[in-house]
């Protein structure tokens, strides 16, 4: 027999597949334990579980037996219907405790954790938050990368200009004079000045993005 699902989706999915069984089945037909069981696509001891374990189950009149030697006595369609409407229930309220965690992970609204949340479960939910916000952090410092970027282009375009604007002043026929030597020096001393000012400039633009 395949493996059973756990969670109500796949129950319900299940159920559905076997009501389409039972609904060709003739009309007052009662099964016993393992042929329901069968039926459904579970093991009996599956069933006998939900026999007990499932409210409302033993008193919705979709079988009898099961006490005091009587052997059970399984109605399908009602039966199947009883166990689909008893998932669909299942699923709404897991969804609903899902939306209840999400909003928790996205908020630090922590009343809005489910009443039925144990301890244990409630440390992991703040971890899981926190690891989260940290992500977004670190994500962030990523996307403040362009940051660095944009520091560096300007300090190597003002570096270029810099350079470029003093050989045009100083040196505007292209060939060095002594006295002209001079004041090209003095240029150059000035490119210097502003490499080291865009440097900090630089620098100073790196320690506002990793902040």
């Amino acid at each position: 027999m395949a493996r059973n699902p756990t969670n109500p989706s796949a129950r319900i999915a299940q159920l559905e597949r076997a009501l389409a069984k039972a609904k060709k089945l003739k009309r007052g037909t009662v099964l016993s334990a393992k042929p329901m069981a069968e039926l459904i696509g579970i093991s009996w001891p599956v069933l006998r579980d939900w026999t007990r374990d499932v409210p409302g189950f033993a008193e919705s009149n979709a079988f009898t037996g099961g006490g005091n030697g009587i052997n059970y006595a399984f109605r399908p369609a009602p039966t199947i219907r009883f166990l689909i409407k008893h998932f669909e229930a299942e699923r709404k309220a897991a969804t609903e405790r899902a939306a209840k965690v999400r909003k928790v992970l996205t908020s630090r609204e922590v009343d809005e954790l489910p009443a039925d949340m144990s301890l244990d479960e409630i440390a992991k939910l703040v971890r899981v938050a926190r690891e989260l916000r940290e992500e977004r952090q670190r994500q962030g410092q990523l996307v403040d990368a362009s940051i660095v970027s944009n520091a560096v282009e300007r300090m190597m375009t003002r570096m270029q200009q810099a350079g470029l604007a003093a050989a045009r002043e100083q040196d505007p026929t292209g060939q060095f004079e002594p006295e002209i030597a001079e004041k090209f020096e003095n240029a150059i001393n000035s490119v210097i000045v502003q490499m080291g000012q865009a440097g900090r400039d630089c620098l100073s633009a790196l320690r506002g993005g990793a902040a």
